[in-house]
């Protein structure tokens, strides 16, 4: 059943709500319960049922068969990352409560002499831990944190850097769980196969890279933004304000904090029980990664790598390293045996607000796109009589609404680059690929990016510890200003690219580079 304009009532019902009341938990039900009462509007007697199949659904639980379902890589997506979510809670809990997380900032403070310094490294971490951005956003919060709270970063600044070197850092990485993804949908999408022939998925996506000026100017605006320049705008300069000011970092917004407080430190510590324990889950998760690609079934690093079960990764990498670190900290007596438990239930708790969001997120997004095919419809919008010069902002911007109201940009990718493709060929202008596919790949990587229900929006939230709707409220105006720019920098796109690769590449990055530059400058000095 084609449910057309109604297809977008759910996103806009969460979205909106979540943004109007800040109160995400009920803006997230609401929306469901309206994609269900669309999906069953001829028979309204079904809608319980349809509530409890897709909650069941996100949470994945049916598809559990037996130990099978855990080993082998490809079984389970949502599940296992529910279950490294509690995992790095318990981890979070046992640093903590050894010291290491407190051990570290000390240290950290006396290296790291400025505000600037702090926010540089965070960054710098967050580009540095590209595999995955589930990864990248939880790991990044808990190496950083007792840093930035030193020097009265507010944890809306820390989610925003967290944010931005996550997704826009794996899309432009052709080593990631993402260049996966987008390698399998452009197969899909005919890359490699009759008229494209000659090209290959991985040329494809190498080649996008300088034309993905919105996550490249993404990771260029953090660094104005943490600059001595401080060019903050909007509701992340009050954030900044107030921590800065009064030393309230959650803008009022306690209820992370004293989740947080309720694991004291045992004494002092050691740098060595964080250092350690973030060694061991970043070469655990990455081994367990490549083992899922099939790295120990004879393939080449770089099929292991585009064959990546990041989920799966995580899952074994999380357990690995939670279990040396329990083993670690009674060895080392940095934690006593008697409370290893209790630990591990504490914080599992911290991890409770993240993993209600995203089995909400996870619900949302299996009604729109499965019941409803919101996706789809979008889509559709693109065909017809367009001219070919807007066809690459029209991407931009269809694909940024898709994924900003579907909370996935890999669910974006999926839906638009099979149409993106085929449009390119259809004109009988190969070199069109390249350009629809970053656009695509842009605007996807912009709604995920800005969206209230995205996966790494959540993470981000979770790693910080701020408080979700202050981290999105503060983020979007940033985002959007990058949005507004890539938008008609792929205008120019457009009507550049018959000029020459390098020639259309250059023009639209130098458009929104200097654009997002001098429009921030001004918002900083008006909001």
């Amino acid at each position: 059943m084609d449910f057309g304009l109604l297809s977008l009532v759910p996103p806009i019902v969460a979205i909106g709500l979540a943004l109007l009341t800040k109160r995400v938990y009920t803006s997230l039900f609401l929306g469901i319960v309206a994609g269900s009462l669309i999906f069953n509007m001829n028979n309204l007697g079904n809608v319980p049922m349809h509530l409890i199949d897709s909650f069941l659904g996100s949470l994945e639980i049916m598809s559990i068969t037996g130990v099978s379902s855990f080993t082998e890589a490809g079984n389970l997506w949502n599940l296992l990352i529910l279950l490294f979510l509690f995992m790095l809670g318990a981890l979070i809990a046992l640093i903590t409560r050894a010291g290491g997380a407190l051990a570290y900032g000390n240290w950290a403070a006396q290296k790291i002499k400025s505000k600037e310094g702090a926010c540089v490294s965070t960054s710098i971490l967050g580009l540095l831990l590209f595999i995955d951005d589930y990864f990248n956003c939880l790991t990044v919060g808990t190496v950083m944190k007792p840093v930035t709270d030193k020097f009265n970063i507010s944890r809306a600044k820390l989610a925003y850097i967290i944010d931005s070197t996550a997704a826009p850092v794996c899309i432009l990485m052709p080593v990631s769980s993402w260049f996966a993804a987008v390698l399998g949908n452009l197969k899909d999408a005919g890359v490699g196969s009759d008229a494209l022939a000659h090209m290959t998925p991985s040329d494809v996506f190498m080649s996008a890279i300088a034309y993905n000026s919105y996550a490249i100017v993404a990771l260029f605006m953090v660094l104005v933004i943490i600059s001595k320049l401080k060019w903050d705008f909007g509701p992340m300069k009050d954030h900044e304000k107030v921590a800065e000011e009064t030393g309230d970092l959650f803008h009022g917004n306690t209820d992370k904090a004293s989740a947080e407080s309720e694991i004291e430190p045992l004494g002092n510590g050691k740098v060595s029980y964080l250092v350690v324990p973030i060694l061991v889950l970043i070469v655990s998760i990455v081994s367990a990664m490549l083992v899922s690609g099939g790295i120990l079934g004879g393939a080449s690093l770089f099929d292991a790598i585009t064959g990546i079960d990041a989920s799966w990764g995580l899952f074994w990498g999380g357990l690995v390293s939670l279990l040396f670190t329990t083993l670690y900290f009674i060895a080392t007596k940095a934690v006593p045996v008697n409370e290893i438990a209790k630990l591990w239930g504490k914080g599992s708790k911290l991890m409770v607000p993240a993993v209600s969001i995203l089995i909400l997120a996870w619900t949302l997004g299996s009604i729109i796109k499965g019941d409803l095919n919101t996706g789809v419809f979008l889509a559709s919008v693109i065909q017809g009589s367009i001219p070919v010069e807007i066809i690459p902002a029209l991407l931009f911007a269809i694909s940024g609404f898709m994924a900003f109201a579907t909370g996935t940009s890999w669910g974006t990718f999926g839906i638009v680059l099979p149409i993106a493709v085929p449009i390119a060929v259809s004109l009988g202008n190969i070199e069109l690929v390249v350009p629809f596919v970053a656009a695509t790949l842009g605007g996807a990587i912009y709604g995920d990016h800005s969206s209230p229900i995205s996966d790494t929006t959540i993470m981000s939230s979770a790693g910080a510890g701020t408080n979700h709707v202050d981290h999105v409220n503060t983020q979007l105006p940033y985002t959007t200003l990058i949005g507004m720019c890539a938008f008609f920098g792929y205008l120019i796109v457009g009507y550049t690219v018959s000029m020459g690769y390098w020639v259309s590449v250059l023009l639209n990055l130098g458009f929104v580079g200097l654009a997002v530059i001098g429009l921030a400058y001004l918002l900083h000095k008006r909001l």
